[in-house]
C-alpha cells in the first residue's frame, strides 16, 4: 500500500531540494519531475506576460502519455543548457 501511495504522488507535491537555491522554483520543479520519470514532450518559447522577455512553456508527459502537465520557465542560461542537454539525450535514446 505504501508503494502505491508513493508512486501516485500528485504533481503539486513534487519536492525540490531541502536547501535554499538561487535557481527559480520552476527550474527545480522541472529537475524533480525529470527525476521522477516525466518526459518533455513539447517546448515552445513565448513572450512573457509582462512583455519584458520570453518564457519557455514545456509540456511534460508521464508514463505513456496518461498524465500531462505544463510548466513555465524563465528564459535563462541554466534553463537553455538543461533543455539542450535533455534534447540531446532524448534524441540518442538515453532518457
Amino acid at each position: 500500500m505504501v508503494a502505491t501511495m508513493i508512486s501516485e504522488q500528485r504533481w503539486n507535491v513534487l519536492q525540490g531540494p531541502s536547501r535554499p537555491s538561487h535557481l527559480p522554483g520552476s527550474y527545480l520543479l522541472l529537475l524533480s519531475a525529470l527525476d521522477q520519470g516525466w518526459k518533455v514532450s513539447r517546448v515552445s518559447l513565448q513572450p512573457s506576460w509582462d512583455q519584458h522577455g520570453f518564457v519557455y512553456v514545456l509540456t511534460l508527459k508521464r508514463f505513456g502519455g496518461c498524465r500531462v502537465q505544463q510548466l513555465v520557465l524563465p528564459r535563462t542560461s541554466q534553463v537553455e543548457a538543461l533543455l539542450s542537454e535533455y534534447a540531446s539525450r532524448s534524441s540518442s535514446g538515453h532518457r
